[in-house]
C-alpha cells in the first residue's frame, strides 16, 4: 500500500514573527514597543499532543531541540554547521566519521559534555532497540575526550540523530525501561532552553539557559502546553502562540486569517507496504493474499 505522508506546517500569531523565534534556534530576538510577545514577558507557548513523552526519543524533536544539542544541523543552505560538534571527517568511503566536539558546552548542571557522552548516547539507543534513532553502527571509539569516531556499516552522511544524553545521570538506569525515566519529565540537558517545572497532564516549563555557548536566547522562557488533539483550537483561542503540526487540509483557512503566518508547509512522501511471506502456508494462495489487501481499510 501506498500513501501520502504529510509533514504540516509551523502556525504562530503574525505578532511572534517579529520575535524570529523558530524553535531551537537560541539567538532569537524580540523588540520593545508594541511587540507583544515583549509583552508578555518574553515567554512562548507551544502545543504538544503528547504530554510527559514530549522529550523521549523518536517523539518530537523540534521540543528535544530545545533542551539538547545535535552534533549538527542542515543550515538554511542544505549545508551541515557544527552544534556539538566542531569539525568533522570521514572516511574515503564515508563509512567512518570522526567527531571533534566543542569544549565549552556543559550539561546544565555544570558537568562538561564530552565523547564519552555521544558514545552512551549511541550505545542506549542499541540496548534500547531503538532502532529507528540512528544510523546501523558497527563500531564507536573514544579518542579523547573531545573526540569520537563512529564506523557505520553502509556509507552515510554522517550521524543525524538530534539528541545526545548524559551519561552520568543515566549510565545506571535501565535502557529497557527507557520510555519510563523520570528524566524525560526532569531533563538535563545541554542546549539553550533547561528545565524549570513540570506538571503532569498539564505543560512543562523551560528557561534561556544563561550559560549556552552561543549566548543566551533572547525568548526567557518556552512552555510546552499539552493539550491532546485540540492544538489549532488552543490557538485559534488565542491560549498558544505556536503548534508545531497542524491538518494540512487547515492550511488555506490558517492562511487565509490575518491573525495567523503559516511560516512552512512540507509535503513528503512515504510508501507503506504489508509483505507477504508467501513460504508460509497461511499466505501461498494468492486468493488468500488479494482478499486479506481488499480487505485493508486504506
Amino acid at each position: 500500500m501506498a500513501g501520502e505522508s504529510e509533514r504540516p506546517v509551523i502556525a504562530r500569531p503574525r505578532w511572534l514573527l517579529a520575535c524570529a523565534c523558530a524553535l531551537a534556534v537560541a539567538a532569537a530576538g524580540c523588540s520593545r514597543g508594541k511587540d507583544r510577545a515583549y509583552a508578555r514577558g518574553s515567554t512562548v507557548t507551544i502545543a504538544y499532543c503528547c504530554g510527559g513523552g514530549v522529550l523521549t526519543p523518536w517523539v518530537a524533536e523540534e521540543a528535544a531541540s530545545l533542551v539538547f544539542l545535535p552534533l549538527f544541523v542542515d543550515n538554511e543552505d542544505g549545508e551541515l554547521e557544527g552544534r556539538l560538534a566542531r569539525i568533522w571527517e570521514h572516511s574515503p568511503d564515508y563509512r567512518e566519521w570522526t567527531y571533534h566536539l566543542r569544549s565549552d558546552v556543559r550539561w546544565h548542571d555544570g558537568v562538561p559534555v564530552t565523547a564519552h557522552d555521544v558514545e552512551f548516547t549511541l550505545r542506549l539507543l542499541a540496548k534500547a532497540k531503538l532502532d529507528g534513532a540512528a544510523p546501523s553502527i558497527e563500531s564507536i571509539a573514544v579518542l579523547d575526550d573531545s573526540t569520537v569516531s563512529v564506523r557505520y556499516t553502509d556509507p552515510t552522511h554522517g550521524l543525524d540523530w538530534d539528541a545526545f544524553y548524559p551519561k552520568h545521570l543515566l549510565e545506571r538506569l535501565d535502557p529497557a525501561k527507557i520510555h519510563e525515566w523520570e528524566f524525560w519529565t526532569h531533563p538535563v540537558g545541554n542546549g539553550p532552553y533547561r528545565f524549570v517545572r513540570y506538571l503532569p497532564e498539564t505543560m512543562m516549563e523551560l528557561e534561556a539557559n544563561p550559560d549556552y555557548y552561543r549566548g543566551k536566547p533572547r525568548i526567557g522562557r518556552v512552555v510546552l502546553k499539552f493539550v491532546g488533539k485540540d492544538a489549532l483550537s488552543e490557538l485559534l483561542g488565542g491560549n498558544v502562540d505556536l503548534i508545531p503540526y497542524v491538518n494540512p487540509a487547515q492550511i488555506p483557512k490558517l492562511a487565509a486569517d490575518p491573525r495567523f503566518q503559516v511560516s512552512h508547509h512540507v509535503v513528503t512522501r512515504m510508501v507503506h507496504a504489508i509483505y507477504w511471506q508467501n513460504k508460509h502456508a497461511f499466505f501461498r494462495d494468492p486468493r488468500v493474499r488479494r482478499a486479506l489487501t481488499l480487505a485493508i481499510d486504506r
